[in-house]
């Protein structure tokens, strides 16, 4: 059975982005354009014909619409995947946006390869957060223990310094390089970041990092 594309909403109102984000789905079967937008209440409009769909737009654009408007966005029907474009460091205002359900964002660096990922993870695993995000998130300290318990994801300076790379995308070998120490310290650390994470591999360790990001 072919798997449905993914319905996406742009909305923006600057022509420019707009442009941007039509030239990264074009030609991508995965993606179904649903329609471009400019205000709220467009977007609730499409999302009582299209309940399932995810909503593209810019942090410039979520700013000028309000959170409340955002959280009408979310709440919609119940199931709406608000997904963001963030050209933004502020780390506080993303805490914010999470904090009121907002479950994708992607970051500056962001490519046609990365949005089709990070739109497969919320569609698939219900959030996405981009690698550059989400190490950031790390270095400053904003990882939380979904679970309230904060032995469990109690990492060490060294965990930690090893673990934003492995979310970076490097191996233990560049890691051990990089740090000037060997590969089989390297891994028995990573052995021990998937023990107090709870999972098995990297591909779960990213996917467990993002959801322990919660608003402080």
């Amino acid at each position: 059975m072919t798997e449905q594309p993914i319905g996406l909403i742009i909305a923006d109102d600057s022509n420019i982005l707009i442009e941007c984000f039509r030239q990264w789905i074009v030609d991508i079967p995965e993606i179904n354009l649903i329609g471009v937008v400019h205000k709220t209440d467009e977007v609730l409009s499409f999302l009582n014909i299209e309940k399932d769909a995810v909503v593209l737009s810019s942090y410039q654009w979520v700013l000028k619409q309000g959170k409340s408007n955002i959280s009408r966005i979310i709440h919609n029907n119940g199931g709406t995947s608000v997904t963001l474009c963030l050209n933004s460091n502020n780390y506080d205002s993303i805490h914010s946006l999470i904090g009121i359900g907002v479950k994708g964002f992607y970051g500056d660096m962001t490519n046609r390869e990365e949005l089709l990922r990070g739109l497969s993870d919320i569609k698939n695993y219900n959030y996405y957060m981009a690698p550059e995000i989400l190490t950031e998130f790390i270095k400053i300290g904003k990882l939380e223990n979904g679970n309230n318990n904060p032995d469990k994801s109690n990492l060490t300076k060294r965990e930690r310094e090893i673990l934003e790379m492995v979310l970076a995308g490097k191996n233990s070998r560049d890691i051990a390089t990089r740090l000037n120490i060997s590969k089989r310290t390297v891994d028995g650390h990573r052995a021990n970041i998937n023990n107090k994470f709870g999972v098995r591999n990297t591909a779960q360790l990213y996917k467990k990092a993002a959801v322990y990001l919660t608003v402080l």
